[in-house]
């Protein structure tokens, strides 16, 4: 069964008494009440996804606020870096060095990654980065300079980084600025904003999770914008998120209540009213007149779904002599939608019903959807015959 880091973060909190934590927390209170999951995915991903939950007195927990977030994980600073990289050895170049030095770039990302994670917030004076020679050789080509310095002094990045023996040198405080400050103040941001809601405004606690945060610049500013609230910071929180997930495999129900990211719903047609659908809607069927492409919401964004969660609704065919029902689900990111063609609204997929051996006008077909997991399980069951066809769609 898929299952989301945000989930994983989640779940680890169950896990968390008896682990060791940086700073003085008490953690039994920690696991009261609210808490925030500040998650940032590996590398690859590159995002800070922050969730809350609730602990409900059976020890599972209960999403008050579903997965939000932008692109600010740890993957960011790297963008930011290779942008910087960009702008010394000319517009739309790194993809072509890249390409001609695949190890040397490769090099380049292993060499920032130690210095990013050397940036404390105490820290003072000058870092360094060592460059490969190829780098300084493709910016003398492609900007068409004696050397590195001359490259630098062309690029927008003068009097911000010096060369020095085959290094680029800044100023902490620049290096600070330039690859992190905006990253951190975002997911600050989000934060302080969430916290504006009523739902949440008693949150107790915030667990940190996930490889960014093991970042002190983004540890520090959390503590320091969050006061009132306890910051859990696992250590080695990247590994968080693979423990929460084991435990997950062994209690799937440890998340017992989710809330709906979108609205799920069910195309119909149902019968043609010219004081509520447009005009543009009308369709005739077997000589009755249709409103095509309606919505019909089974679960509305927003809305609480404990697991196990199951929602039937029962529909007859759409042609009098039809020998396939399509029953098609679909999503949309309004709470409220009206057509299927609506922007935000998109196909999770059809299920055919076959109609074999029976009148088509007297088959009724019942439609259930599942929620509550990490996947939508859809069934259309046959009631004159109790055939069914499941179909399972990856929701994360």
């Amino acid at each position: 069964m898929p299952l989301s880091e945000t989930d994983c973060a989640a779940t680890y909190k169950v896990l968390i008494v008896g682990d060791a934590f940086v700073g003085k927390t008490a953690l039994l209170r920690c696991l009261m009440g609210y808490e925030f999951a500040p998650q940032s995915r590996p590398t690859v991903g590159g995002t800070a996804d922050i969730t809350v939950h609730q602990q409900c007195e059976d020890l599972t927990l209960e999403e008050i606020v579903p997965a939000s977030g932008g692109p600010w994980g740890g993957k960011s600073v790297d963008d930011r870096f290779i942008g910087f990289l960009e702008n010394i050895s000319g517009p739309k170049s790194m993809a072509e060095y890249k390409k001609q030095n695949m190890y040397d770039f490769l090099d380049i990302l292993r060499k920032f990654e130690i210095t990013k994670r050397s940036i404390i917030p105490e820290k003072t004076g000058h870092v360094w980065v060592r460059i490969p020679l190829s780098f300084f050789e493709f910016c003398k080509t492609n900007r068409k300079v004696k050397n590195a310095s001359a490259a630098i002094e062309v690029s927008s990045h003068k009097g911000i980084v010096q060369y020095e023996s085959g290094k680029l040198k800044w100023t902490v405080e620049n290096f600070k600025q330039i690859f992190f400050e905006e990253t951190v103040d975002s997911i600050v941001k989000h934060i302080e904003k969430l916290l504006k809601d009523a739902k949440i405004r008693d949150t107790k606690a915030i667990l940190m999770v996930g490889g960014f945060s093991e970042c002190k610049l983004v540890q520090q500013a959390i503590i320091k914008k969050c006061t009132g609230k306890k910051v859990i910071i696992p250590i080695d929180a990247g590994l968080a998120v693979v423990k929460g997930a084991v435990y997950f495999g062994h209690d799937p129900k440890a998340i017992s209540r989710r809330v709906a990211m979108y609205t799920y719903g069910i195309q119909t047609w149902p019968e043609f009213k010219p004081t509520l659908h447009p005009l543009s809607k009308k369709y005739e069927i077997d000589g009755k007149s249709r409103c095509k492409d309606v919505f019909f919401p089974i679960v509305r964004k927003g809305e609480k779904i404990p697991v196990g969660l199951s929602k039937p609704q029962i529909f007859r065919p759409l042609f009098e002599k039809g020998s396939m029902l399509h029953c098609s689900v679909y999503i949309s990111d309004d709470e409220d939608p009206k057509y299927i063609d609506e922007s935000g609204c998109d196909l999770l997929g059809t299920l055919e019903v076959p109609l074999l051996n029976h009148d088509p006008a007297n088959v009724e077909v019942e439609e259930t959807l599942y929620f509550g997991e990490t996947e939508l399980r859809v069934t259309a069951r046959d009631l004159s015959t109790n055939k069914a066809i499941d179909f399972t769609f990856d929701i994360l």
